[in-house]
């Protein structure tokens, strides 16, 4: 079987041109568990037609990168003074974090298959900073480590755990909620895992039935610290946000379209195919006790070149929601960029810049 994600978006479509995203069937927002609700406008920017947009302009974070300098960038997260950066391409680690008390950068999760190493096609990550952990998991094993190590230099895990995961398998980008393990499975669009005594609470099926859940993945963020988590597409028109209860998920859908995609089953497994004049939708998330920021794309997908795809991805548009879903602020910054993280105590916006070469760009905040 074929596995695409969205994160790793842009290195598919230049080595593949495939890609999976999150199928809507309603314009306006839908509760699983609740009615519809009044339409939103005709598309996500008109639904913040009505807000403040703030120019941002940032600076370079002059970094000491020696022998591995950062190159991918697909996305991040901030937590104290690190960031993590996912670099899954590179051939022996899957991250590199970000030190910004001394502004070194440093490799993390070595691939293989040895202790506590990640197989190669690991990409998933999420803080509980109310526990003060960073989760990894490469879709088999599930490793957490103390953040205060990480700071000192000490990158082994503190605990680890496996899910079996042989009838029931998550698919794509997960997170960790409250002690459950949350994101979408191959039968299911939403599951959450309890950590502590292996249930599942699924909820939600997939237009097309199961063969179709390649085309309707979606990336996860889990909020800081309570029992929510949001989603967001690459390729389709479509956000949600998910409160984890006791015996179900609430989830609550905006969406301005269908799928463009399809699963094509071959002789060597199956495939995810789109159609002609597609759209980049939703490429990062950021996630604080407030709010939401989701860097998001909107442009036609330029299949002339690696180049032009590559630029499609990008995006200088960042918007911010409440946790309710409601539209606060749009900030335009002053170059397009790939990926984002937020400080929240210190108001500032991190991004992965590509308009020289990749980098990390600091914008200051206002407050939202």
């Amino acid at each position: 079987m074929l596995r695409v994600n969205s994160i790793s978006r842009l290195l598919d479509w230049t080595v593949r041109k495939t890609q999976a995203g999150l199928s809507s069937v309603v314009v306006g927002i839908a509760l699983f568990t609740a009615c519809s609700e009044p339409p939103l406008g005709a598309n996500f920017r008109e639904y913040f037609s009505k807000t403040e947009a703030v120019a941002l302009s940032g600076e370079t974070v002059a970094l000491t990168e020696e022998e591995k300098p950062l190159s991918y960038l697909f996305n991040m997260t901030f937590f104290d003074s690190l960031i993590l950066v996912n670099e899954f391409p590179d051939r022996e680690y899957t991250y590199k974090l970000i030190n910004l008390r001394d502004k070194s950068v440093r490799p993390f999760g070595k691939k293989g298959e040895g202790p506590n190493q990640l197989l190669s096609d690991a990409f998933y990550f999420s803080v509980d900073r109310k526990e003060n952990r960073l989760y990894l998991t490469d879709q088999v094993h599930y490793y957490i480590h103390d953040m205060d190590d990480l700071k000192n230099g000490l990158d082994e895990p503190a605990a680890k755990f496996t899910i079996d995961q042989q009838e029931k398998r998550f698919m794509g980008s997960t997170v960790h909620v409250d002690g459950y393990i949350v994101g979408s499975m191959h039968h299911k669009r939403f599951c959450a895992y309890d950590i502590e005594n292996g249930d599942f609470i699924e909820v939600g099926e997939y237009p097309g039935g199961p063969s179709m859940a390649m085309a309707n993945q979606s990336f996860f963020m889990n909020h800081p610290t309570k029992n929510l988590a949001v989603y967001g597409m690459s390729r389709v028109p479509e956000f949600g946000i998910l409160r984890v209860l006791q015996d179900t998920i609430d989830v609550t859908t905006y969406a301005w379209g269908d799928t463009p995609l399809d699963v094509q089953h071959g002789p060597v497994g199956m495939a995810v195919v789109d159609k002609k004049g597609s759209t980049f939708e939703y490429t990062s998330v950021a996630a604080t006790e407030d709010h939401i920021y989701f860097l998001y794309s909107g442009k036609t997908i330029d299949e002339s070149s690696r180049e032009t795809i590559i630029q499609s991805g990008l995006s200088h548009e960042v918007f911010v929601l409440d946790w309710e879903g409601k539209p606060v602020k749009r900030y335009l910054l002053d170059q397009p960029v790939r990926s984002i993280a937020v400080d929240d105590q210190a108001k500032i916006l991190y991004a992965a810049s590509f308009e020289k070469e990749p980098g990390l760009i600091a914008y200051p905040l206002n407050e939202p």
